[in-house]
């Protein structure tokens, strides 16, 4: 029977944080504002529709079209960009996909005809996909162990950010302007931030804003690499890239992935229906009440990557820190929506699915932070957290579908709240139980 391998350097003394400037949180702070600018332009297209539909005589089904041609594009390119990030550095690979979203932003508000729409959304897909696992990669050179989940945590809840305010800032722009000048105005803001990001990141041991304290602190405290390969920049090739296939322990990830994103889009895409179908809230009311669990949710992503942390500076292996707290965050879920499924009565309906985004947030951050944890070398960080991502956005690609079945054919939410809650469960046995070791790579 297998063990979980317990890293090198565990339970040691660790150095103390370095007092005075600490520039890599300034790192997770631009990556920050990136995350933000990447969801205003992810959800501005919606936001817009009923007015384009409008002026442009666009129907349902077409619209439809057009705001499912993100999905697809974005899934696949998680593969070779995750290659590419590892290949050619985060730098270079997040500025060409921040400037490439921004002006496929601006270009939107040029589009007159479905075919521009859908060519736009695809292209919107390839030019965000690099996000997430630059960011990652980036987290990964920049912090010790015991601080990496906290750190992509604050990031990764800026996208509960993004949702909740990229609505009334596309409305309020639209409304102040029209909608065309609001995709411009937006793909203008995503250039400002490529700005900050070329000008502040560079990697640690380039980086002219770092001091000899701080830099001796990240090093010290990556014990999950190996020490020959803690601050080189090493470059991924092809086979190693292919490689990760062949591990049981990719597999795991994968469909621990799928089952854990499809309750997120699960969230994202049925919510607002649910309350309004299922609970009889007005529209408007249901609105505002689909809010609150993405509120609970960005409070939860900081909390699960604080506790994932705590874990490692009390002495626990890195990988079990992170897999433990992913697959906690699963099981409480499963058990919020399978009590929503059964619960009567609209304040149980909202508090059950506010818990259930609170408790599936504790693990999205440590989810990502895990992929830095499993690989020994720094070269395929992007990579493994790139492949792990695409099956999870395959299952954010079969939740609405899914779901929209299930709702038609059974007629109601019960039996799909019990789906995504034993997807849940899946997740918590490959993440908790079934992932056992690191990569040998």
């Amino acid at each position: 029977m297998q063990t979980t391998e317990v890293s090198p350097g565990v339970g040691v003394d660790q150095p103390r944080r370095p007092r005075g400037r600490n520039f890599r949180w300034v790192v997770i702070g631009v990556i920050t504002v990136l995350t933000i600018t990447n969801y205003l332009d992810r959800g501005n297209l919606s936001v817009a529709a009923p007015l384009i539909r409008h002026d442009l005589g666009i129907s349902a089904t077409e619209m439809g079209v057009v705001l499912s041609a993100f999905v697809w594009p974005y899934a696949v390119m998680n593969l070779p960009t995750g290659w590419a990030i590892d290949r050619f550095g985060s730098r270079i690979m997040m500025a060409i996909a921040a400037g490439a979203w921004s002006v496929v932003a601006i270009l939107t508000g040029l589009a007159r005809s479905i075919g521009m729409f859908v060519g736009l959304r695809a292209a919107l897909g390839v030019s965000e996909a690099p996000m997430f696992p630059a960011a990652l990669k980036a987290t990964d050179a920049w912090f010790p162990d015991r601080e990496k989940a906290l750190a992509t945590g604050i990031y990764i809840s800026a996208t509960q950010v993004g949702l909740a305010i990229s609505p009334p800032i596309a409305t309020a722009l639209m409304l102040a302007f029209g909608w065309p000048m609001m995709f411009v105005l937006m793909g203008l803001l995503g250039l400002l931030a490529l700005v900050g990001w070329l000008v502040l990141y560079r990697e640690p041991g380039r980086s002219r804003f770092v001091s000899r304290t701080e830099l001796d602190y990240i090093r010290a405290g990556q014990i999950t690499k190996d020490a020959s390969t803690v601050g080189t920049e090493q470059k991924a090739t092809v086979r190693e890239w292919a490689s990760l296939f062949r591990y049981p322990t990719t597999w795991v990830m994968v469909i621990g992935a799928f089952c854990l994103q499809y309750v997120f889009w699960f969230y994202i895409t049925w919510l607002p229906s649910y309350l309004e179908s299922a609970q009889h809230f007005t529209i408007g009311h249901a609105g505002l009440l689909a809010a609150l669990p993405y509120i609970a949710g960005a409070v939860a992503v900081l909390l699960g990557g604080r506790i994932s942390d705590r874990l490692i500076v009390r002495g626990m292996d890195p990988v079990r820190a992170r897999k433990y707290t992913i697959a906690a965050g699963a099981l409480l879920t499963a058990v919020a929506l399978f009590a929503t499924a059964f619960s009567h009565g609209q304040a149980v309906a909202v508090v059950l699915l506010t818990i259930g985004m609170f408790t599936y947030s504790l693990s999205s951050g440590v989810y990502w932070t895990l992929a830095t944890n499993v690989v020994r070398t720094p070269r395929l960080v992007a990579s493994m957290g790139s492949v792990q991502n695409f099956g999870g956005f395959l299952g954010g690609a079969c939740a609405p579908v899914v779901t929209g079945v299930i709702v038609d054919q059974f007629g109601g939410f019960p039996i799909a709240l019990g789906v995504t809650a034993v997807l849940c469960l899946i997740s918590a046995t490959m993440y908790g139980v079934v992932l056992r070791r690191r990569l040998p790579i």
